[in-house]
């Protein structure tokens, strides 16, 4: 082979090695039967645990061998600081199910009951933003067979869902 292609080769994947890159994805699925959103985050576990640390006990791991009690505790509060939902003004609370260690990933399940009609709905998604200013958290929004898609950045991290995404029949 041509010395130059590696060459040209080793400079591309130096450069893909030194540049990180900091996302997590939210899907959020509407049961309309229910009237529930069942909601799951996807975080990196090295930069969800690196945020924790940030906020508390400097020796945090997230692991299975820990004590899983007090990981959930400090999971659950997290997210109910940084993953903020609104109807009509609103703010809606959501029970935290658990989380299981996914290779690399932290994944965590919530679900959340709402009233009978939605209207003035907003999703607020600050995961992580704390630690890592280029975070960028994706949104996937379902309501049968309709989908919603959203990029979080820490300039614009708060979306307003319309009124005819949940009335309307599809």
């Amino acid at each position: 082979m041509n010395p130059l292609f590696f060459g040209y080769l080793f400079c591309i994947l130096g450069t893909l090695s030194f540049h990180n890159f900091y996302i997590s994805t939210t899907s959020i699925r509407f049961v309309p039967e229910d009237n529930t959103f069942q909601i799951t985050a996807q975080v990196f576990l090295d930069d969800f645990e690196a945020t924790l640390r940030q906020y508390g006990d400097e020796k945090i791991k997230l692991i299975p061998e820990n004590s899983q009690e007090e990981i959930d505790s400090i999971v659950e509060n997290y997210f109910r600081k940084n993953l903020l939902f609104e109807a009509k003004g609103e703010p809606l609370d959501f029970n935290f199910l658990g989380k299981v260690y996914r290779n690399d990933l932290l994944v965590a399940y919530m679900e959340m009951k709402v009233e009978d009609s939605l209207s003035r709905f907003s999703i607020k998604n600050t995961i992580l933003f704390d630690l890592l200013p280029d975070q960028k958290n994706i949104i996937h929004l379902k309501l049968a067979s309709k989908r919603k898609s959203f990029l979080s950045v820490s300039s614009k991290s708060e979306f307003e869902i319309p009124d005819d995404f949940f009335n309307s029949k599809n």
